[in-house]
């Protein structure tokens, strides 16, 4: 008989007290949205400022080749292909935001079923996350082409002063070349 009233009461404490409070603890994942919802801005805007990084030299180059514009001062090949390389930069940080965003939504709100529709012929790995450590593997590879481009671009200002400059910089490619083997060995 007490044993009957202790599962009584433990199933009555259940479901006025623990019942709700899982309830609410479940639907307080949509706070995430927050962030799917802002990293996704956040890419869009990074993919505007990239395109804006890439019109700004071609629009120099277009008003300077013909001597539309003569008293307009020229703009040199390393600035324009940081400019370029610049906007690379910016479009795979965008791509990180939007990697992230999806993993994000895909990881604690619901599966993206329209990327997997039978109808879309094009298969999206990148974007289809199924695991924190996926997600982060994801982005961790992301964030190393990143640097790879960062190096570049600070590469093509660099000034060879002494014989030690070029060595760091072929030790440099050489670390960049043996990192990206073992990024992409698992393939």
């Amino acid at each position: 008989m007490i044993k009957g009233i202790n599962q009584h009461l433990e199933k009555d404490f259940e479901s006025r007290v623990l019942n709700p409070i899982e309830y609410w603890l479940w639907k307080f994942r949509y706070i995430t949205l927050l962030a799917v919802f802002f990293c996704g801005f956040a890419s869009i805007a990074l993919f505007i400022m990239g395109t804006l990084e890439i019109l700004t030299p071609v629009k120099e180059i277009i008003l300077t080749a013909p001597g539309i514009i003569t008293n307009h001062e020229m703009i040199s090949n390393e600035d324009i292909l940081k400019d370029f390389i610049g906007a690379l930069d910016l479009y795979l940080i965008a791509v990180f935001f939007l990697i992230f965003s999806f993993g994000l939504y895909e990881l604690i709100i619901s599966k993206i079923d329209i990327a997997r529709d039978s109808a879309d012929d094009v298969d999206h790995p990148l974007l289809q996350i199924t695991s924190l450590d996926e997600l982060k593997s994801k982005i961790i590879k992301v964030i190393i082409i990143i640097l790879i481009v960062a190096f570049f671009k600070n590469v093509i200002s660099m000034k060879m002063v002494v014989v030690s400059d070029a060595l760091m910089l072929a030790l440099a490619i050489l670390a960049l070349c043996i990192g990206s083997y073992f990024l992409t060995k698992g393939h």
